[in-house]
């Protein structure tokens, strides 16, 4: 049998690790990430989930420039919540495994502290916005009529701050089926009241913010229920200077990942116009679809590699080495889909915003590029080097807005498309260089360039005048045959490799199990 389909007999180890790691390493079991993973999932396909039901909604019912105004008010709230965390729910996330589990107290002081840290910076910045919403609003907006949608912002930032943290508890808690149900409390509320307000009240963007910062605060009400233990301990100025040590660093790191994934909303309309906003904040929704599963895995990633670093660093390095080369993959392949089909998609749930199909496969690259990205930070966390992090992440941000300035003229939502793809990969090389000097581990990196050269390659057929639906449908899904093809043919993905696939998978299956240890 060739050596590269010997079939491992756990996931993430066994043979099929020896290209990463002596064969006398135990592989990790990853029956719980898969169920973790699970959980996350659902959770995670609730937002996409509202955004496909909102989406033609808001098509039909808001002009582009209304839709632009509501995506302008997205990307600020993004910003406003990288400011008030500080860094200090990475920071959490951190220092709760550097305790054992019979270390109770410490690691309910770490919550705690990060917890009223982090929401006394929220409640600042509320207050600072209803006092200074006049120029917020010409800054963000252009103009000072939206200061309406800039107070709602204001009282939308305590809730999603608590939310998110909450969120964080419940992660390290492993308290995913109650993740899920503070989701789906977001969900259902905020669902409601748009597809109400909307078609029932004749609401328009403020209304629909409206709506958001209901569902937010009665989610975050339902979390601070169910981790309330975990926060009830006492702020430690020692554990606070600690966190901010390792957070702060990330504050710029942050505001520069949000140039790279939102300021081209903002320099769209300047240059273009508010109705382009609209236009490529349609393509972004679809974009986003990438993010479900993405998003998932990561949430659960995270502890698990943590985890398993505490107990065995070999042991985690094997882990994620494996790990971008299959998140790699499955990044790729769903992105592909999706570019190739974008036409298709957008004709049915946002027909007058039809433009927007030709900016979903730069944006589908960027958004593979982040989820790399999102895995190699996991090195400098480990060995507590986040400072570098800043100066990288500031680095391809200014090459992005360079980029969104130059091509955004001749190329419109494309451009800005593109700016964004070049942006994450121009960050995916320089954080994979540094990585490997703070702390090494054996990535496959030319299995994961196999897979993007393919992909990108593939996608341009989505954009290609096809013609007929009975001659595009057939083209598209021979591409997307030919990149399994290739990717298992080049080695890319081996038959082993593709087991491992599997048998993760199938750990998602035992819902009993999962609820029974959520």
């Amino acid at each position: 049998m060739p050596a590269d389909d010997r079939v491992p007999s756990e996931p993430f180890g066994g043979a099929a690790v020896d290209l990463v790691a002596p064969a006398d390493i135990a592989p990790p079991d990853t029956a719980p990430l898969a169920r973790q993973t699970l959980a996350y999932g659902l959770s995670g396909l609730l937002v996409p989930l509202v955004g496909m039901i909102t989406l033609p909604i808001f098509a039909r019912t808001f002009t582009q420039a209304e839709y632009g105004v509501l995506e302008l008010a997205t990307a600020a709230t993004t910003v406003a919540l990288a400011i008030v965390d500080a860094g200090l729910t990475a920071a959490a996330l951190r220092g709760f495994y550097d305790y054992r589990d019979d270390q109770e107290n410490e690691r309910r002081t770490v919550l705690t502290t990060g917890f009223y840290a982090s929401t006394a910076l929220a409640l600042v910045l509320a207050v600072l916005l209803v006092l200074l919403r006049r120029p917020v609003s010409e800054l963000i907006f252009g103009n000072a009529h939206e200061q309406t949608v800039v107070v709602l912002l204001a009282v939308s930032i305590p809730a999603l701050n608590t939310w998110r943290y909450v969120a964080e508890v419940m992660r390290v808690r492993l308290k995913a089926f109650h993740y899920l149900a503070m989701s789906v409390i977001a969900t259902v509320v905020t669902t409601t009241l748009i597809v109400v307000g909307l078609l029932a009240l004749g609401w328009r963007v403020n209304g629909a913010l409206v709506a958001g910062v209901i569902g937010n605060w009665a989610a975050a009400a339902y979390g601070l229920v169910f981790v309330g233990r975990s926060i009830s301990g006492h702020v430690s100025r020692a554990q606070l200077k600690r966190m901010l040590a390792y957070g702060l660093p990330l504050v710029p790191a942050v505001l520069a990942a949000w140039a790279l994934a939102l300021i081209d909303r903002i320099i769209l309309a300047r240059l273009g116009s508010v109705a382009q906003v609209g236009q490529y904040a349609v393509a972004n929704r679809l974009s986003s679809l990438l993010l479900i599963g993405l998003t998932a895995f990561l949430f659960a990633l995270t502890p698990f590699l943590l985890s398993t670093y505490s107990e065995d660093p070999e042991q985690e390095k094997a882990a994620r080495a494996r790990t971008l080369t299959y998140l790699t993959f499955i990044l790729t392949l769903s992105g592909l889909v999706l570019t190739l089909f974008a036409w298709e998609i957008v004709t049915v749930v946002a027909p007058g915003f039809i433009e927007a199909y030709k900016a979903v496969g730069p944006l589908m690259l960027g958004a593979v590029g982040y989820g790399i990205v999102s895995l190699l930070t996991t090195g400098f966390s480990i060995a507590r080097k986040t400072g570098r992090l800043a100066a990288l992440t500031l680095i391809a941000a200014g090459v992005n807005i360079g980029l969104n300035f130059a091509l955004i003229p001749p190329w419109g939502i494309v451009g800005a498309g593109f700016a964004t793809a070049i942006g994450y990969g121009v960050l995916a090389v320089s954080y994979y260089w540094a990585a490997q000097r703070v702390y090494w581990t054996p990535y496959e990196w030319q299995k994961v360039l196999i897979m993007l050269v393919l992909a990108s390659a593939l996608g341009v057929i989505g954009v290609l005048p096809l013609g007929s639906e009975a001659v595009a449908i057939p083209v598209k899904l021979l591409a997307v045959t030919a990149f399994l093809v290739a990717v298992r043919l080049s080695g890319a993905i081996t038959r082993a490799e593709l087991v491992e696939l599997k048998r993760f998978a199938q750990g998602m299956i035992p819902l009993r199990t999962w609820r029974s240890r959520a």
